[in-house]
């Protein structure tokens, strides 16, 4: 049957449901709860019917309720996060009771064997974590709120619990953006499977949390609203959509019966920082972050509610480390050609110091509601408020006129339900609205932008939106039934994007030289360096770029998924997990991709009795969302077309020579897309009309061994290849140059209006295409010890290795628009080696009795250390070739040349270096705190905490200078290449207070 249902592609929805009737479908773990499944046995190990089973939880009291089937098994598809006591009555037999601790995302069985008798029996009464899943297919890792609460975290960012899970690392991105693309929230980006940042699906309380602008997070939250986080790195579920990498899931706290708060206040000053290790100054940084937080019952048994409100105050600087000599002969050639933007002015040291800060507002609001026995409700809103200077674009090479500032507003409200609708059935339905007002206005609004390879980069920022306004709208609804051993659940999920970017572009020009001196300028100023054919010194650039039209485009972005899945209990030992997801993204101008359907099939296995060993594996498809930023930017050009009207938003792309090419700093003025000079065409940018939703095939094998009562080893093999992912190709690529460069039959051809293009209309067709590839292969090894009397600890190592042929950097066009594959190496996300370990330590945290107790209790010492191997880099000649993409230097033997098809001289592709063949900087950081907690009085307690940030003060160098030069490979390569152009945060040392009741 099978068979038949995948021979045709022609209806997507008849291939769904054929896949549905073929399957037996599973899997019931849910996204943002726990679910229960057990089955009942007599001292004889016979079945019982009719059990009532009762599962309370401890903070609030509320109970769920099930009865045993004909087969003795009950279930509880919902159950929020937290402990619970599970107390199980027949008649005839004594009650069992269980104490257990669920976790977000958990699949947890439980077998209860009853007694003969009326007294009441307890079995393994204990309030620890469930050690083994032994339900659970996918292979995902849980940060506990143990871990949440009590290590240290720089910066107090949620995102960062996400890179104590093994298969998660920061991305590569070397860019200097405090906030990236179109996302306001600060912080490194996440790569999981080595795969793209923006392939990722951020998840709150099962409601999307992502900025599909640029497929990042979309909004904050403080740390002490999150309860627990769960990354799906392979495997996940039909539930889970919309990202072909990994599912990074959240969810908040909640009330209880009791009343609990915290007060709390982190401060960190210059004073207790050590030297930046790059610049070797002392560098202006004091923060503060205060916050309090609530929980309680508005009526007890039935009603809590849980707000917290925290502010960030951050006063940073960052260093620029453009040379003192470079500043001032670029200023004296600025001055002789009277730009009109900002000068470099720096200082003759080192090292010029800017002002970095950012103020950063949230506030969280939750109430649950028990309206009866069977009906759950649950509303929560949260506020995300952060403002920034030069918060992009800056650092390192880049001067702070070519940043920009940033601030962001996000409000969301959110609603669930779970009703149950008889003992079998659960329906559960969730809902959102997010309002999200993010600008970014440039610095220098005269500009033009101007880029120096090597040496450095100032003028109006052209690489980023000046605007985001979104207003999201997402709708879920899940079914879960319950038929014998099968737990079906059905479930569909509408988001509505209504958006519009701002995105002036290069509006006031933008100039690339290849580099800031050639050989006939070697005594300007007492310079000495290397040497180039294209320099800023002489005037001569490699390209100038100017953008005309309407650049505010708004765009809607409906989305549905529809999803079946079924957890088969088929034996005692194995659960089948098996299930289809059918995916649509309608896109503006685009045709939509009908056929995303993600078939995904897991099993989980435990072939002993004591079932403390769990061997697990799963295969599926898993598609990704197409980032609207690319879909915003081909809107400019006519609603996605080549057609030159009064919207069209496309760009001049000039070079020297070039008839029409300015001479700088002077921009072309007077012009519109309509009124053009004959001797001036026009770029564009477009996406392939027949557009694919980039998508993963991911596999995976684990084996999950229970070591002690509180802990255990998983060791896993992962393994993933994407396919269709986006790419940036030029369809009208260049085929001559404007003047012959050289003398020679390889030199022959000159055309200064349009450089041959195959279509003489325009200049450029820069399109988005569903063409790159990626591989992934890991091995991880996972070890947990879980909250004992002195503490727990958790360590994960990755080795992987990732090849892909698509830069990391947002929307990276290949070396060679006519062939992808001579960019196939090594992704940016590469990484060899990752090890993570965090720890927790504690002496007796009751109260003190003797002189001796006041002093040894309340202490408690974590850490988490972290090592990185190195990232790949790289390697570019500063040069742009004929097909307007950046050159890498060719092997040695030959040399390069700017003809149409190949970029080293008389040679088949190959022949030029692979792309990311340097090997940057390792990584090293330890983070600690040491706190002490004094109880005062019945009911609080203050804790005092220390913190230190990389306390050994290692020196992690970042962003190596990727540009070789035009020298012999490998001999002859720039003064600068290689170099850092930046490095991590020094030791820094933060004191806090929190007082608890």
């Amino acid at each position: 049957m099978l068979k038949s249902c995948y021979t045709s592609r022609s209806s997507a929805l008849a291939l769904l449901l054929c896949t549905t009737a073929a399957l037996t479908l599973s899997a019931q773990e849910t996204i943002n709860n726990a679910s229960l499944n057990g089955r009942v046995t007599d001292p004889t190990g016979a079945m019982v019917r009719n059990a009532a089973v009762t599962a309370t939880a401890s903070s609030t009291g509320v109970s769920f309720k099930a009865t045993t089937d004909t087969a003795g098994r009950f279930h509880f598809p919902y159950l929020q996060v937290g402990q619970y006591q599970v107390v199980v009555h027949a008649d005839g037999f004594g009650d069992v009771k269980q104490n257990l601790t669920l976790t977000i995302g958990a699949a947890f069985d439980l077998p209860v064997k009853l007694a003969v008798g009326g007294a009441t029996q307890a079995v393994n009464v204990n309030a620890e974590a469930p050690i083994i899943e032994t339900d659970r297919s996918q292979i995902a890792d849980t940060i506990s709120q143990n871990e949440v609460a009590n290590l240290p975290y720089n910066g107090r960012n949620f995102l960062d619990l996400a890179l104590l899970v093994p298969g998660v690392s920061p991305t590569n991105t070397a860019a200097n953006q405090l906030f990236a693309e179109t996302s306001a929230v600060s912080g490194q980006g996440i790569s999981v499977s080595s795969q793209h940042n923006f392939s990722n699906s951020f998840i709150v309380d099962g409601l999307s949390a992502n900025d599909d602008a640029a497929g990042l997070v979309q909004t904050s939250f403080g740390l002490d609203v999150v309860r627990e986080m769960q990354v799906v790195t392979s495997g996940g579920q039909a539930e889970f959509g919309r990202a072909l990498g990994g599912y990074i899931n959240f969810v908040s706290k909640s009330g209880g019966n009791q009343i609990h708060g915290d007060v709390y206040g982190y401060l960190r000053d210059k004073q207790l920082n050590a030297y930046n290790p790059y610049s070797h100054l002392q560098l202006p940084y004091t923060q503060t972050q205060s916050g309090a937080s609530l929980g309680g019952p508005i009526v007890r048994d039935r009603t809590f509610y849980f707000a917290n409100y925290e502010h960030r105050q951050l006063n940073q600087t960052g260093t620029i480390s453009i040379k003192a000599a470079d500043a001032a002969a670029i200023d004296a050639i600025l001055a002789a050609d009277k730009y009109p933007g900002q000068s470099l002015n720096i200082a003759p040291s080192s090292f010029t110091v800017y002002p970095n800060p950012v103020r950063q507002e949230n506030f969280f609001v939750k109430a649950d509601h028990q309206v009866n026995q069977r009906d759950q409700l649950s509303l929560r809103y949260s506020l995300y408020h952060v403002s920034s200077v030069n918060s992009r674009g800056v650092a390192g090479t880049s001067y702070t006129s070519a940043g920009a500032n940033l601030t962001d507003l996000d409000q969301t409200v959110a609603v669930s339900n779970v009703f149950t609708i008889d003992p079998r059935t659960v329906n559960e339905t969730r809902g959102q609205f997010t309002n999200s007002n993010l600008l970014a206005p440039p610095t220098d609004t005269v500009g033009p932008a101007v880029s120096i390879s090597g040496s450095a980069s100032f003028g109006t920022l052209s690489g980023s939106p000046t605007g985001r306004y979104d207003r999201l709208y997402e709708v879920v609804d899940n079914l879960s039934h319950q038929v014998g051993a099968h737990s079906l659940r059905v479930g569909v999920d509408f988001l509505f994007n209504d958006l519009k970017i701002t995105f002036p572009m290069s509006n006031r020009g933008s100039y690339t030289f290849g580099c800031l001196f050639d050989k006939a300028s070697e005594a300007y100023a007492g310079y000495s360096g290397s040497y180039c054919t294209s320099s800023f010194y002489s005037g001569v650039y490699t390209t100038f770029a100017q953008t005309f039209g309407n650049f505010v485009v708004p765009q809607t972005n409906p989305n549905f998924g529809l999803y079946v899945q079924d957890e088969w209990k088929a034996t005692s030992k194995l659960t089948i997990n098996a299930g289809v997801r059918y995916d649509l993204q309608w896109l503006k101008a685009v045709s939509t991709d009908t056929n995303n359907i993600s078939p995904r099939i897991g099993f989980a296995y435990s072939p002993y009795k004591n079932r403390g060993t769990v061997i697990r594996g799963s295969f599926g498809l898993f598609y990704d969302r197409v980032p609207l930023r690319a879909l915003s930017n081909a809107l400019e050009s006519d609603q996605n077309t080549t057609a030159i009207t009064a919207n069209t938003l496309g760009s001049l792309s000039l070079s020297y020579g070039q008839t029409g090419a300015p001479i700088f700093p002077a921009i072309t003025t007077g012009y519109t897309a309509l009124n053009l000079p004959s001797t001036l065409r026009l770029n564009l940018s477009t996406m392939d009309p027949n557009m694919k939703n980039a998508y993963s095939e991911q596999s995976s094998l684990e084996v999950d061994q229970q070591i002690t009562r509180t802990s255990n080893l998983a060791i896993s093999y992962q393994h993933l290849r994407g396919l269709d992912i986006l790419l940036d190709i030029n369809l009208n690529t260049p085929t001559c140059y404007a003047t012959q460069p050289k003398t020679g039959p390889l030199y022959p051809v000159v055309d200064p209006i349009n450089l041959c293009r195959p279509n003489p209309n325009y200049g450029n067709n820069k399109q988005y295409y569903p063409g790159a590839d990626s591989y992934y292969d890991a091995l991880t090894v996972s070890y947990v010890q879980r909250p004992v009397k002195y503490g727990s600890y958790r360590i994960s190592y990755t080795w992987s290795k990732a090849i892909d042929d698509v830069s990391e950097f947002f929307f990276s066009s290949p070396v060679n628009n006519y062939n992808f594959r001579e960019d196939r190496s090594l992704s940016d996300d590469d990484q060899r080696h990752r090890v993570v370990f965090d720890a927790t330590l504690h002496s007796s945290l009751e109260r003190a009795g003797s002189r001796l107790d006041h002093i040894t209790h309340g202490w408690l010492l974590s850490d988490v250390l972290t090592y990185y191997s190195p990232f790949p880099f790289n390697i570019t000649t500063g040069q742009n070739s004929i097909q307007t993409t950046g050159l890498r230097p060719c092997l040695p033997g030959y040399t390069l040349t700017p003809n149409a098809t190949n970029t080293c001289a008389n040679a088949a592709p190959g022949t030029m270096i692979g792309r990311n063949a340097g090997v940057g900087f390792s990584s090293f950081t330890m983070n600690t705190r040491l706190s002490r907690t004094f109880p005062i009085g019945e009911r609080f307690r203050l804790q005092g905490i220390a913190e230190a940030f990389n306390a050994l003060n290692h020196r992690n160098d970042l962003f190596p200078t990727g540009t070789f030069g035009t020298g012999t490979y490998p001999t002859a390569p720039a003064s600068t290449f290689g170099t850092p152009t930046a490095a991590g945060d020094p030791r820094s040392i933060e004191f806090a207070a929190k007082l608890s009741f």
